[in-house]
């Protein structure tokens, strides 16, 4: 699959563009299928913290769908995992805890949010996996 970027409202970096690239052509993800890229820290946990698990949709066709930043939310011990940032380039909108705005405002947040995840995919924080769009 090639990754296309031209339905993003801003660049990312090169990084990002490589490692999602990479993944795709790893796991042998046909154009026409799509699918959805899972980073997780196996640690992560609501009374320890660790790194937040991230989604990336990729559609068919290439583009990316959206990003998905998630976190526990609540008290030990009914805390559960929710959206806590999520920039979906699909629908041109970008929600910050749940409070949805149009995708422009999340731009200076997604640069940082991109720094940082990039920093903990580095240290090697992540187990990553791939499956298929249904």
């Amino acid at each position: 699959m090639n990754l296309r970027t031209d339905n993003l409202p801003w660049p990312i970096s090169d990084t990002l563009y490589h490692l999602i690239q990479d993944t795709l052509t790893t796991a042998g993800i046909a154009q026409e299928t799509g699918a959805i890229i899972s980073f997780r820290d196996p640690g992560y946990c609501p009374d320890k913290g660790g790194f937040h698990p991230v989604e990336i949709a990729v559609g068919p066709g290439g583009c990316i769908e959206y990003i998905t930043d998630f976190s526990y939310f609540g008290r030990l011990p009914h805390c559960e995992l929710g959206k806590e940032l999520d920039f979906d380039f699909s629908l041109g909108l970008f929600q910050h805890f749940g409070v949805e705005y149009p995708i422009s405002s999340g731009r200076e947040l997604f640069s940082l949010w991109e720094s940082n995840f990039l920093a903990y995919h580095q240290m090697k924080s992540y187990t990553v996996s791939i499956e298929p769009m249904g």
